[in-house]
């Protein structure tokens, strides 16, 4: 029998755990703010914070058996996160009606808060130090309130092709604070794991999404630089330990437990950043 999946949202991430889940003999559709360019599953237009003035959805679209949220808001401010996350969410809930299907909600692991050096799970206490991230926190308990098979899925900061700001950052010589830890997951290892989400038996309620290797971002400021083959920025830190750890046990007995548990294609920035620096040189 065939299983459906909505993808709310089709941007970089939202497009890359859809054809994953197509890949896998899934039906996907996915909504997305703009018209799309040619994908394998089709997409349609749809502003979720308005969704009673949009398309019109057929009835196998509108009771999905899983409904994947990766959302991106417009700008950087509270204001903007509230209207793409919350109010994006509460469409979403009205569009379905009184379909229940499993939702996977992907935030951010920005709610945790900062931290100094130390290591944090998912037991950790939320402590969001920004309002874009306090934003996002009350989001997940928006997801909590209108759906109930839901997964709440926290990335690290997310790399992969077209996310190049670090290496630009790198190459022109902009100071950073090399004992800033840094957590990362690239793009192909998170869709895989979405998808993965989706159609596992017994998920877990709350994941982080990390590869793994934290790191200083001083020693991946020292990788990317040497492969660009220009100095090492200048560290504009004072030698303090800032930014957490994230551990990823739960993450790994998830993929463990999988019937194709399979490795992370790139386990640490290391493979990451190698695969688009010379991606990068081959296309000049």
């Amino acid at each position: 029998m065939t299983s459906y999946a909505l993808m709310a949202g089709c941007g970089d991430l939202g497009t890359a755990a859809g054809l994953r889940l197509h890949d896998r003999g899934w039906q996907v559709t996915g909504l997305r703010r703009s018209p799309a360019s040619s994908s394998a599953f089709r997409m349609i237009p749809m502003d979720l914070t308005r969704p009673e003035v949009q398309q019109q959805l057929s009835a196998e679209q509108l009771t999905p058996d899983a409904v994947v949220v990766a959302l991106t808001a417009d700008g950087r401010s509270a204001a903007d996160y509230e209207r793409t996350y919350r109010r994006g969410l509460q469409g979403l809930g009205r569009l379905l009606g009184d379909h229940q299907p499993r939702l996977i909600f992907v935030s951010s692991t920005s709610v945790i808060g900062p931290y100094d050096g130390q290591s944090v799970t998912e037991q950790t206490p939320p402590a969001p130090a920004t309002p874009t991230a306090e934003m996002l926190l009350a989001a997940e308990q928006d997801a909590r309130e209108i759906f109930e098979d839901l997964i709440v899925l926290r990335p690290a900061g997310i790399y992969g092709p077209g996310r190049r700001r670090t290496i630009e950052r790198i190459r022109r010589g902009d100071p950073l604070d090399h004992s800033q830890m840094t957590n990362r997951i690239h793009r192909d290892d998170l869709a895989d794991l979405v998808a993965d989400l989706v159609a596992a038996a017994q998920p877990p309620q709350l994941l982080h999404a990390a590869d793994g290797s934290p790191t200083p971002q001083g020693e991946v400021a020292g990788f990317i630089a040497e492969r660009l083959s220009v100095p090492v920025p200048p560290d504009s830190g004072d030698g303090r330990p800032r930014g957490k750890r994230i551990e990823t046990a739960e993450l790994d007995r998830f993929r463990n437990g999988l019937s194709e548990s399979r490795p992370l294609r790139w386990p640490s920035f290391r493979e990451g950043y190698a695969s688009l620096l010379d991606e990068q040189h081959s296309q000049r």
